[in-house]
């Protein structure tokens, strides 16, 4: 008796956080079960199966910095329940349809289960446009709600941006333990829309994943969530990033052809500041991270090389104004066949194998 008086504890702390199926009516549905404890706990030789089915119409948006994203959903619920099967004859249809407050009452008036849940992600406030339940005359109950809301994406990693590929999940885990509430997933009834609205990534790779979670209630308690993968346009940074590089990067070897020294000591210190722009604007897309990405590395190690030309030009510069100018011209060459193109090379292929490859 005493696993029960836990159970119907830490189910009460539960209703507090309802925030999925009759979210709206979290006061309505307390009274209740503090007037009949024992009506929404379902016994643990047989828990009540619910098929639960996500489908994400809308992306309202990607978030990377706060690593969040909007949402519109359909969440759909389905399960049996015999004490409301009813006649079709003697009503007149075979489905009813009910507010989900007046089934929560009759639910509960009959000691039958409502099957909470709460979406595990959520970050915001759940805005429900519509919510409906239909009971068929076997007694199928089937709860649909189409809402909105932020959620959490604590998968991201941008290692190696702006190639990555990133997870994003909806996450729907019952309020009950496992022993009372089993949950399955509604593949037919899941996924993504065809029109979703989201321009700056290609989301793909929807897939169902039912697991076993820490519950609010402290106890193992079943999950279910909607995972997809997005990528991001390469075009976008091929055009608007890596393009510009190339030529600043041409722009700065082309400089080595300049016979004079104070030239090119000039023009190397004016890339210096596009490459600190450069990195400025990158890193307002992203976190604050601990590590570097590949686009981080690239541009880090151009910064590096721009800095170390001016300060290979001054030394020239000096050289030649000692007097040895053959070995001026001679250094010069070997950084203009060798040592400039080679080493901008090594740095690309290094930053490939150790960010795209190997990670």
């Amino acid at each position: 008796m005493s696993i029960f008086k836990t159970t119907r504890a830490c189910l009460t702390a539960a209703l507090l956080f309802w925030t999925g199926l009759f979210g709206q009516l979290q006061v309505e549905a307390q009274a209740l079960f503090h007037s009949n404890p024992d009506a929404l706990i379902a016994t643990p030789e047989n828990p009540l199966q619910v098929g639960i089915g996500i489908r994400i119409e809308q992306i309202t948006g990607v978030d990377q910095k706060s690593e969040n994203y909007g949402a519109v959903v359909v969440l759909r619920a389905e399960w049996d329940e015999p004490a409301l099967a009813f006649d079709a004859g003697e009503v007149g249809r075979d489905v009813q349809v009910f507010e989900p407050s007046a089934l929560a009452k009759k639910l509960t008036d009959v000691g039958s289960v409502v099957p909470a849940f709460l979406i595990h992600n959520q970050q915001s406030n759940k805005w429900i446009h519509e919510a409906a339940v239909a009971v068929r005359a076997s007694g199928r109950m089937l709860y649909v709600e189409k809402s909105s809301l932020t959620l959490q994406a604590p998968h991201f990693n941008f290692l190696k941006y702006p190639f990555d590929t990133q997870t994003f999940s909806f996450e729907v885990a019952s309020v009950f333990p496992s022993e009372f509430v089993n949950f399955h997933p509604l593949n037919e009834h899941s996924g993504l829309g065809d029109t979703l609205g989201e321009e700056e990534w290609i989301l793909e790779n929807a897939r169902m994943e039912r697991s076993e979670i820490k519950g609010i209630s402290g106890q193992p308690t079943d999950q279910v969530a909607l995972v997809f993968e997005g990528r991001r346009h390469v075009t976008y940074y091929v055009i608007r990033v890596f393009l510009p590089m190339l030529v600043l990067i041409t722009v700065t070897w082309a400089l080595f052809f300049l016979d004079e020294y104070r030239k090119r000591i000039e023009i190397s210190g004016a890339n210096l500041l596009v490459f600190v722009a450069f990195n400025w604007a990158i890193s307002a897309d992203l976190p604050k991270l601990g590590y570097l990405t590949f686009l981080d590395f690239i541009l880090q190690w151009m910064f590096v090389v721009t800095g170390a030309i001016i300060v290979f030009n001054v030394v020239l510069r000096k050289i030649k104004a000692g007097g040895n100018e053959p070995l001026a011209k001679k250094l010069d060459n070997y950084a203009i066949k060798w040592i400039y193109p080679l080493g901008y090379a090594a740095i690309v292929g290094y930053a490939i194998f150790a960010f795209l490859l190997v990670s």
